[in-house]
């Protein structure tokens, strides 16, 4: 069965309370972009459960093709789901501004860079922070599936990840790609992935609209 999205609180009422208490703020925009990053995330669940239950590639695509497109789909939009919240935060509360070069993500916020004058940036950036925003922070930093998939999504976008193809299959199930982590020799196949990013996006989302409908 096909997992159903249901938001606890509505990102767009979320949006419009924070935007009422805080005038002239980019924050709230941030939020449903974060929003409208998990919905697709279920979207392309959707689509992966379809590839999943049969053995020959939808439309005739190579079934691994599809499970490369759809790894690099779901790593990429979980991280930028949670890199949009962080953005908010930075807007709302940590003076970020246009005038950077891009918008925050979550390694802005995370302690332990090497250099030490992005050290002392990001100490004073989290030293802004509300203490709510600041434990949702460091709770998604420290979460495994954060880890995991940020761990891959970076391969995906700017390398490669060792892939185990696979062939045959039987019970209405396509036999799907593997990926191998480089670093923990890990491995873990497309729909896991899917699956992955797929929860990890909307239950940190979920817990980051609350923590900002209190700012």
């Amino acid at each position: 069965m096909v997992p159903q999205l249901r938001w606890p609180k509505a990102p767009m009422e979320v949006a419009q309370r924070y935007e009422q208490r805080h005038t002239a703020s980019s924050a709230p925009a941030l939020v449903l972009w974060a929003s409208w990053a998990v919905q697709s995330l279920y979207y392309l669940d959707d689509l992966d459960q379809v590839q999943d239950h049969y053995p020959e590639p939808v439309a005739g695509h190579l079934a691994d093709i599809i499970d490369i497109a759809h790894v690099r789909w779901s790593t990429s939009t979980a991280i930028t789901a949670l890199d949009l919240c962080a953005a908010s935060l930075a807007r709302g509360h940590a003076g970020w501004t246009s005038s950077h070069r891009r918008e925050a993500d979550l390694r802005d916020f995370q302690p332990g860079a090497s250099n030490s004058r992005r050290r002392r940036e990001i100490a004073a950036r989290r030293g802004q922070l509300p203490p709510a925003a600041l434990k949702w922070v460091d709770q998604v930093l420290a979460d495994p599936r954060y880890r995991r998939i940020h761990g891959a999504r970076n391969p995906f976008t700017h390398s490669w990840l060792t892939r185990t193809l696979s062939r045959g299959g039987g019970g209405g199930h396509a036999v799907r790609t593997s990926f191998r982590d480089q670093e923990t020799g890990r491995v873990t196949n497309a729909r896991e992935f899917v699956e992955l990013a797929r929860d990890l996006a909307s239950d940190q989302v979920i817990a980051f609209l609350d923590v900002f409908d209190g700012l």
